[in-house]
């Protein structure tokens, strides 16, 4: 794994970091571009950012709190802390997640809300408690009758997996054999079947991208050829927004707390006679990847990422310094 200092710019490498900088932890799965540019904005705003793997920290138990260790035995004692573990590192960064927080480490996003967020059933929950437009969504137990599904959400329906990442796993099902069949799979794995109706549309969606809850830019996500989904992942072509319809800001906000999500990227639909509909909420939105996947709209899209990184290394540093007064205080 590399340093905590991996790929920042030249100009902030040739800067020395303060040892009294508020010390932002970054908990990852890999080193990302967006990992690299956190580190980056961080530095330029001074403050001090630790890079690390789940699998490069240690959790000694002895009294009250628990305390974080370096692989070497030496203690870490982070300001603040980015959840970065997607869901490839679920089981390996979520547990560690909420350590942090009970030793009095201010997260974000914090464990409680990554899971939920990471669980598609739990998120189409809270969504629909918070009484924001979303898609239909039945959570079958495999033992459910296929024509009461069916009867439900019609077809073509849309299966998604329970826990998934990027597209993965997310396709139509147009007919009954299909949907029993899928019910037999998740009877296997012991697993409900996450479905949703299907929306009309054309072939689009809009991620927005939120920093403290609040919109800071976002892109049309085109799917490609022949593609069920417009995830950048699956080879979608995004189309940046020069200005977000303040209509869709505020139901992206809304989502953003309803789901506890300072960071979020808000996924909505546009359904031709029904308006704006929440697909889903991802709690490590690719804040500056997105820019990276976008191809030749890339010089168009990479200012408004780096603009919205910026603004999250603020935000970090915010709550650092919440976190050291707490420390002091303690």
């Amino acid at each position: 794994m590399p340093s905590p200092s991996s790929h920042p710019s030249p100009a902030a490498a040739a800067r020395p970091l303060d040892r009294r900088a508020p010390a932002v932890l970054i908990l990852v799965r890999d080193l990302t571009a967006d990992v690299a540019a956190f580190d980056e904005a961080l530095r330029a705003r001074g403050a001090r950012p630790i890079i690390r793997r789940p699998e490069a920290l240690t959790i000694r138990i002895d009294g009250r709190r628990p305390v974080i260790l370096e692989a070497d035995g030496s203690p870490l004692t982070p300001d603040a802390c980015l959840g970065w573990t997607s869901l490839a590192a679920r089981d390996a960064g979520l547990w560690l997640l909420k350590a942090l927080e009970m030793a009095g480490v201010p997260v974000m996003n914090r464990a409680a809300v990554l899971d939920a967020g990471q669980l598609k059933p739990t998120l189409s929950l809270r969504l629909a408690a918070a009484g924001l437009p979303h898609a239909r969504t039945l959570i079958a137990g495999a033992d459910a009758d296929p024509d009461a599904l069916i009867a439900g959400l019609g077809l073509p329906m849309v299966v998604k997996p329970c826990l998934g990442t990027k597209g993965g796993g997310v396709g139509p099902l147009g007919h009954r054999a299909e949907l029993i069949a899928r019910l037999a799979e998740a009877g296997a794995a012991r697993l409900p079947l996450y479905l949703q109706e299907f929306l009309p549309n054309d072939g689009s969606d809009l991620r927005i991208q939120c920093v403290d809850h609040r919109p800071v830019y976002a892109f049309r996500r085109h799917a490609a050829p022949g593609a069920f989904v417009a995830n950048l992942h699956a080879g979608g072509r995004a189309e940046a927004l020069t200005s977000i319809p303040p209509a869709l800001a505020r139901l992206a906000t809304a989502a953003a707390r309803a789901v506890d999500a300072p960071l979020a990227g808000v996924d909505l639909i546009e359904v031709p006679g029904r308006g704006p509909v929440i697909l889903e909420v991802n709690m490590t939105p690719g804040i500056y990847t997105a820019a990276t996947l976008a191809g030749p709209n890339r010089p168009v899209l990479e200012p408004l990422a780096r603009q919205a990184v910026d603004l999250l290394a603020q935000s970090l540093i915010r709550l650092a310094g919440d976190g050291l007064r707490r420390r002091q205080a303690a």
